[in-house]
């Protein structure tokens, strides 16, 4: 089962300063594994007021955030 991903307006803003910061590969890539599970790891469980959303790291500096 593929899953479907959608994108804040916020996302969509950021997707093309990923796109100038050269991790467009990176996103892709993290992109096609959450399609196909969005629960498989590695993930973070986030806390506090993000309890209940996860996060996956492009790399060292930049994450998604899911739920």
């Amino acid at each position: 089962m593929e899953w479907k991903i959608q994108f804040s307006r916020t996302a969509l803003k950021d997707a093309k300063k990923l796109k100038n910061a050269h991790l467009e590969a990176n996103v892709t890539s993290v992109l096609d594994i959450l399609k196909e599970n969005p629960y498989s790891p590695p993930y973070e469980k986030l806390s506090g007021n993000l309890k209940g959303y996860y996060s996956r790291r492009i790399n060292s500096q930049v994450y998604l955030k899911k739920c």
